[in-house]
């Protein structure tokens, strides 16, 4: 192996804990990541145990009790099972071990957003400067300064991160990313990979499964935030141009920034409404949106398919990842599963999942023969037991697909 291959290759995951969330210091290294101090690392590390603590722990217990009493009470009330999720929500928060369960997640992910933006604040300038730095290497990031989010964006601070994704600190600022990358090494206890690339890893092996030996030479991935799963794809096509768009500048400086020092460079990050990329006709033989489409909405979701079938060339394939709809799934499930959208600053969580993708692909030009579901499982990291899985943070992903035939497949 070369070199330069050697250094485009992630590490290997570090040994596992079993339920235990990983140290912080498994992170994947690079000159762009905060450094800790050892009360920051400890901070995290008591809140990451505490997410453990209670998806391992204290949900089973949930569970429990929604079926010995919650619902036994329920059907006593209203003479029936209740016929839904909602009705089954308002019999869940009457009980003690319910509420004492999602108080302390919403408490603790209030922490862990906090501590996360206090370390970022903490060092700030020496990060702008880092990652200036690193960014004056390349030409591989544009900004447009003029660029209004969308509201769905501006107006709510997603998973209760500080400033949400496209608060701009000033110039050069990468408070957001900074934030980002911390944070979602934490509240996932480290399971996502020590470069929380898990969805994009998904990915690559759901193609290597199911396109054998297919290597798209563009690619689009609408709203990569940071690039962490941009980065799986590039680095599992590097003779790739890969794009990604995002909304939040700070985002992407940062992104941007990681990329660069990770020695990853065939990443382009341009900031942009995924609603309307500001890419004209330019065309990729593969788009994605990974864990993107419960963060905008009703509407947006409709045009963010209609831009992943514009952009798509003929031969194409258009890949979105998510959690897992909530059709046919018991109704103590849907409730777990709701959560973020009703504690967590979720907005569009709840409706995202009732929403039938797969009609949406089709409504957005894509032919029904060529609209699929299936779903997109990481591989492991390290040899983790079978666990109760902790709804809303797990690895296994619902995907819908649409493909574009190509041109001599639709001529007459």
């Amino acid at each position: 192996m070369s070199a330069a291959a050697e250094h485009l290759t992630p590490p290997s995951p570090p040994a596992d804990t079993g339920w235990l969330p990983l140290p912080m210091n498994t992170m994947e290294q690079h000159a762009a990541l905060p450094t800790l101090t050892h009360d920051e690392r400890v901070r995290f590390q008591v809140a990451a145990g505490m997410n453990t603590f209670l998806a391992q722990r204290l949900l089973p217990a949930v569970q429990r009790a929604a079926s010995e009493r919650v619902e036994p009470a329920l059907n006593a009330e209203l003479g029936r099972p209740p016929a839904d999720r909602h009705e089954y929500r308002r019999g869940l928060e009457r009980d003690p071990t319910w509420q004492t369960w999602s108080r302390l997640r919403r408490s603790n992910m209030e922490m862990v957003q906090q501590a996360c933006r206090l370390t970022t604040l903490r060092q700030l300038p020496t990060l702008v400067e880092t990652c200036r730095a690193l960014n004056a290497g390349h030409d591989r990031l544009t900004l447009e300064p003029s660029l209004q989010p969308p509201g769905y964006l501006a107006r709510l601070h997603s998973h209760l991160m500080p400033g949400g994704y496209v608060t701009d600190l000033g110039s050069d600022d990468v408070a957001a990313g900074a934030t980002y990358e911390l944070g979602v090494y934490a509240v996932l206890g480290g399971k996502s990979g020590p470069a929380s690339d898990r969805a994009g890893r998904a990915t690559v092996a759901w193609l290597q499964e199911h396109r054998p030996g297919w290597r798209p030479k563009r690619i689009l991935d609408l709203g990569c935030g940071i690039g962490a799963n941009t980065a799986a794809i590039a680095r599992a096509f590097p003779e790739a141009e890969v794009v990604g768009v995002e909304a939040g500048a700070a985002m992407l400086r940062y992104g941007a920034a990681r990329a660069a020092a990770l020695g990853i460079e065939n990443i382009r990050f341009v900031q942009g409404d995924v609603e309307q990329p500001p890419l004209g006709e330019e065309k990729f033989d593969l788009v994605v949106s990974l864990m993107v489409l419960h963060e905008t909405s009703r509407a947006a979701l409709g045009r963010i398919f209609e831009s992943s079938q514009r952009h798509l060339a003929p031969g194409g394939l258009t890949f979105h990842l998510e959690q897992p709809p909530y059709r046919d799934k018991p109704l103590i499930e849907q409730c777990l599963r709701d959560w973020d959208g009703r504690y967590n600053n979720e907005a569009f969580w709840s409706s995202m999942h009732e929403t039938d993708l797969a009609e949406a692909l089709r409504r957005a030009g894509f032919a029904p023969g060529h609209v699929h579901e299936t779903e997109a499982n990481a591989p492991q990291v390290g040899a983790t037991p079978k666990t109760q899985e902790d709804y809303g943070r797990g690895g296994a992903w619902y995907v819908v697909v649409g493909e574009k035939p190509r041109l001599e497949e639709v001529r007459p």
